[in-house]
């Protein structure tokens, strides 16, 4: 790959020349039919396609002609969300939706080697950096009549990021970049926290996030049937343009992630050379066909390997990596032991308009040596030892959502429950899709992972751990409320 990408704010305000072919690459691409590999639908689909969800938001209709299954059966339905395979699939992704722009930038006129922005929302540095970029808020390109189809699509979320009381989303932040294994052992159960997660229907940090956050947020959480958000299903978010802009921060997160001395990354055949059972792909660039790719081919030296102009503003990595350059591949498995389990709630959880609260309880022996591990004389063999809490298999017809968990909240304090208290907070993005027992995640639902290690010991500190059970409130916010609430399989606390 030639060039570099850049932050979509240091492109310059409004129309920038970057923006404008983007913009004019857009609507050259959605005037080609959606069995042209290199139309904007078609690459919208390899994402996740939904038929009738389409025909319902009148993305085609009825009668609109689909590529042969030789076509979908292989290119379309391939995001990969909760797995391992997340952060390469996208990035090849994004590699070759690049490629395409940039070609037909050509064909319109414009100059070769039009690389694709990241929106950098997280850099400090920046007061404008939450704020969606201006090009995608203008309703028409600068001749003053052509609609701009940056802007030309549905999002309900806020202008500028934050923390979304409504949604129960707290703010977005680089959390993940602290987390120094990208998997741990694939036999684990996602039993706590990692930057990716090897187990489908588990969600690494970065994935929750900032991604699933910023989906979110942008998008908006009522059904899509009812005008949803594009952001925020999995069916829609790849017909938003500013999709790609905030998969390309994503992608330059993991980028930079790499750089940081003593992470471990995933050095597995399996993760390498896979997934076994449905290779990667995506069309050639001049749309005569579709090619595969692996895990392999987006690390350094791989065809799909990008170049950032800056992997150190708004990314949490102290120092700029000389060169930029990505360290190797693996650096050996994650060092920490295993969590166990050591208490789960005794039934599923359903929480619709009013927060709900489950009882985890804890065997007495584990309980009291949590409370030893956790406490002023605590042995050195406890020091390294991390606490979390697990919600298993949330599922909801409800688009997307939120959810937000505290533990012991105070008597009295029910209706606003303290901040010292929160366990963790987390985007609900694609939920509808992943709860599909038909779909493609096998209705499985989304699980969450949070450390609550800091948490707990507060509580141990205040005298407010009971080893025989910890009290877990849980709010969330979703279209469905009452009707159509989310459920929650299981509740778990785990040390290890």
């Amino acid at each position: 790959m030639v060039g570099k990408r850049e932050d979509a704010w240091k492109l310059g305000a409004g129309w920038n020349e970057t923006f404008l072919w983007y913009a004019k690459a857009v609507n050259e691409l959605k005037t080609r039919p959606v069995t042209d590999r290199t139309s904007w639908r078609y690459l919208a689909a390899m994402h996740q396609f939904d038929r009738d969800l389409w025909v319902d938001l009148k993305i085609i209709d009825k009668k609109t002609p689909l590529p042969p299954a030789s076509d979908t059966d292989v290119a379309w339905n391939q995001c990969q969300h909760s797995s391992f395979y997340f952060l390469p699939w996208h990035r090849g992704y994004l590699a070759r939706f690049e490629e395409i722009i940039a070609a037909t930038v050509v064909s319109l006129g414009g100059k070769a080697g039009w690389k694709l922005p990241y929106w950098n929302y997280l850099d400090a540095t920046n007061p404008n950096a939450r704020k969606i970029p201006e090009a995608f808020l203008l309703k028409f390109l600068p001749d003053g009549k052509t609609r701009n189809p940056l802007e030309d699509v549905p999002r309900y979320g806020q202008k500028v990021l934050g923390p979304e009381p409504k949604l129960q989303i707290d703010d977005i932040d680089l959390s993940a970049m602290g987390e120094p294994d990208f998997t741990g052992s694939v036999s684990f159960g996602g039993s706590r926290t990692l930057f990716s997660n090897p187990d489908i229907g588990v969600r690494g940090q970065l994935e929750n996030a900032p991604h699933g956050s910023v989906h979110v947020l942008v998008g908006g959480a009522r059904p899509a049937n009812a005008g949803e958000g594009f952001l925020s299903a999995f069916e829609t978010a790849g017909l938003d343009p500013l999709f790609w802009l905030h998969h390309c921060n994503i992608d330059r997160l993991w980028a930079a992630w790499m750089t940081k001395p003593g992470v471990r990354m995933e050095a597995g055949k399996q993760w390498l050379d896979g997934p076994s059972d449905r290779a990667f792909a995506v069309p050639k660039a001049d749309g005569s066909g579709l090619e595969n790719y692996t895990a392999r081919d987006t690390l350094a030296g791989g065809k799909f390997y990008p170049e950032y102009d800056d992997l150190h503003a708004g990314t949490g990595v102290p120092i700029p990596p000389i060169g930029g350059v990505a360290v190797s591949v693996a650096q050996g498995p994650a060092a920490m032991a295993e969590p166990k389990v050591i208490g789960a709630n005794s039934e599923k959880v359903t929480v619709g308009d009013k927060p709900v609260e489950t009882a985890v309880k804890i065997a007495p022996v584990e309980g009291k040596a949590m409370v030893t591990a956790m406490g002023p004389n605590a042995p050195a063999a406890a020091a390294g030892k991390r606490t979390f809490l697990k919600f298993e298999n949330i599922r909801g017809v409800s688009i997307a959502g939120g959810l937000k968990a505290y533990v012991n909240v105070p008597a009295g304090a029910e209706d606003a429950p303290p901040q010292d208290h929160v366990a963790g907070s987390a985007a609900l993005f694609g939920l509808a899709s992943a709860s599909k027992v038909d779909g493609q995640h096998g209705g499985n639902g989304l699980t969450l992972v949070f450390d609550i290690s800091d948490l707990a010991r507060r509580l141990v500190d205040k005298g407010d751990f009971d080893p025989a059970h910890l009290r877990v409130k849980i709010v969330s916010a979703h279209d469905g409320g009452d009707a159509a609430p989310i459920t929650i399989e299981r509740v778990s606390v785990l040390r290890g």
